[in-house]
């Protein structure tokens, strides 16, 4: 049990701190308004984290473009409350990469 409850801290902590980096790599990075089209929760049964992965799609100048990000949680219950508060063609901020718009990234701070 309790290297259950260490491995997911420490996946949880280095999703973080990923992320963290993701946060400042893309803070010049075009800001676009996005819908979300879905959400996942997943939870790992042996190794890791739960994780919301939020589905979006978006308008570039090459067309539409759809995307995604993964959000580490410690908890279950956390991960579907946050993944819960995403209704389908909810409008949110994303940053794309201005020289690959493939490339996206969703911050809560950045609504």
């Amino acid at each position: 049990m309790a290297l259950g409850v260490l491995d997911k801290i420490l996946m949880c902590s280095f999703k973080s701190t990923l992320r963290l980096f993701y946060y400042f790599e893309s803070s010049k990075w075009e800001r676009v308004k996005a819908l979300v089209t879905g959400h996942i929760v997943n939870d790992p049964i042996w190794w890791g984290c739960p994780t919301v992965k939020l589905h979006y799609r978006f308008d570039s100048e090459v067309g539409p473009v759809k995307g995604w990000d993964v959000i580490p949680f410690l908890g279950l219950p956390q991960a579907r409350t946050y993944a819960e508060s995403f209704p389908h063609n909810l409008p949110r901020i994303i940053r794309v990469n201005p020289k690959n718009p493939q490339e996206t990234h969703f911050f809560e701070r950045d609504q």
